[in-house]
């Protein structure tokens, strides 16, 4: 069942540092779905990319949940036993874990993506056929992703020329993976990443986070969340990392 809160976000009353708050900022946001306990172990999460052309069918059986965002073209996302959705070009849906298929709806060829987190005994699991890994993280252990119940949620941000996100921590793991342009990621305490289309990063919890705009041009990247049931989602802070 999909969710359709991630969590409040809490955002400062007052921002002494102006470098700090959102600026050229547009957030969409895609899905977000309930996860259950995770297994015990290590995970990782993973952007997995598909291309299919018009009106070509992929079967897959049941794995993990997950969200699918589309990123062109037109998707219908249909699970054995009759249920179905369109997943139209900029948008996703949190996809069950059932078995299901994936059929482009046409007239154009689609570019979509499935995000997931994974038990890391499963990093070495063949891929669907004429998929490829798009970004994987290390794994994370489990002292980091403690045992309990999460919620997935998939933003779509956007970042106009000189633009930037607020000075931030989140509850849970991000990450974030870039779909055009060029970010800074800017971690407290790390050196600042710098990343290009097709390339991501992750971020561990409740680490000062902002991202920027780096050159020129605009940026668009997917930022995936991986929260503790009833941890605070999102938590602006005063001062940039």
């Amino acid at each position: 069942m999909a969710v359709a809160a991630c969590g409040a976000t809490e955002a400062a009353t007052s921002t002494a540092d102006p470098s700090a708050k959102a600026h050229l900022m547009t957030v969409d946001e895609l899905a977000a779905g309930q996860l259950g306990s995770l297994p015990t172990g290590s995970q990782f999460a993973r952007m997995v990319v598909f291309h299919q052309a018009p009106h070509q069918t992929v079967p897959s059986k049941k794995h993990q949940a997950g969200i699918v965002y589309v990123e062109t073209g037109q998707q219908l996302l249909a699970y054995t036993g009759g249920q179905s959705v369109d997943v139209r070009a900029g948008a996703a849906v949190y996809l069950k874990s059932v078995a299901h298929s994936h059929t482009i709806l046409g007239p154009t060829d689609s570019t979509w993506y499935f995000v997931a987190l994974w038990p890391s005994v499963q990093r070495s699991n063949p891929l669907v056929t004429g998929s490829q890994v798009a970004f994987e993280t290390a794994d994370i252990p489990s002292s980091i992703l403690h045992p309990g119940s999460y919620i997935e949620t998939l933003r779509r941000v956007t970042l106009q020329a000189g633009g930037r996100s607020p000075a931030h921590r989140f509850g849970g793991l991000e990450v974030v993976f870039v779909l055009s342009g060029t970010l800074t990621v800017k971690v407290a305490g790390h050196p600042a990443t710098q990343l290009i289309a097709g390339e991501g990063t992750s971020v561990v919890h409740d680490a000062v986070t902002q991202e920027l705009a780096a050159g020129s041009g605009t940026v668009a990247y997917l930022a995936f969340f991986v929260t503790p049931q009833g941890a605070p989602f999102e938590t602006d802070v005063t001062s940039a990392p």
